[in-house]
């Protein structure tokens, strides 16, 4: 596993590294960029609404998490770092495939799919236990409540750990953190089918918008630290 990420280390993966703050910027001007696209144009074609999956939003979105987590994955094997590093590397290149992965197949949209064969966790069970409770939206958020739950431990973690050392790092893991929640309160509120079209478009742009903020910043915090991690691996030779 160590030969392939010394073989990009020699190409041009830490120019793309030290070139962080401009790589974060191309992404989100490309982000605002497909935004806008859904805003003028995606009442009148689908293949730019956010809210349509095999589109350009999601080919766009999948791409760039596929992309970033599998160099974040690489990365994690190599000799370069630290067990530190890895500790935060490897996660951060595992949720964001994963994010990916989730956008390009519509995985969280079929989660229910999975939990038919599994009586205790059927989706009817779910149904019934959550109205009991006064939840009436989406039902991928419950199944995946353990994995936002892992996801709010891990960044809570880490920013403790950038607030003493990379102050930078702080605020990105903030904004990612806000971004996610943003993301949950938006599809709690749109998917209860009491707004108005407008409103839910309205909703649905935040929502979208949000996700793709939050790959962003999950870009940019990889590449900071790997940046950072290669600065003093040079300073100590």
């Amino acid at each position: 596993m160590e030969i392939l990420p010394e073989i990009l280390y020699n190409f041009s993966v830490i120019q793309l590294i030290k070139k962080n703050a401009q790589v974060f910027s191309y992404l989100i001007g490309i982000d605002l960029a497909i935004v806008l696209l859904h805003l003028f144009l995606a009442r009148n074609w689908t293949f730019f609404h956010l809210d349509h999956e095999l589109n350009l939003p999601t080919f766009w979105q999948s791409g760039k998490l596929i992309l970033f987590g599998s160099l974040y994955f690489l990365t994690s094997f190599t000799k370069r770092f630290g067990k530190e590093l890895r500790s935060f590397i490897l996660p951060l290149a595992i949720f964001t495939t994963f994010l990916g992965l989730d956008e390009l197949l519509q995985i969280h949209e079929n989660i229910y799919r999975i939990f038919e064969f599994l009586p205790w966790l059927h989706p009817s069970k779910i149904v019934d236990a959550s109205m009991k409770l006064g939840y009436r939206s989406s039902l991928w958020i419950l199944y995946y409540l353990p994995f936002i739950f892992l996801f709010v431990f891990w960044s809570g973690y880490w920013l403790r750990y950038f607030q003493d050392r990379i102050k930078s790092n702080f605020w990105i893991i903030l904004v990612s953190s806000f971004s996610l929640l943003t993301i949950l309160v938006m599809e709690v509120m749109s998917s209860t089918g009491t707004y108005s079209d407008n409103t839910y478009f309205i909703m649905v742009t935040i929502e979208e918008s949000a996700e793709m903020l939050l790959g962003s910043t999950l870009v940019l915090v990889g590449l900071k630290v790997l940046d950072r991690a290669i600065s003093q691996k040079t300073k100590n030779r």
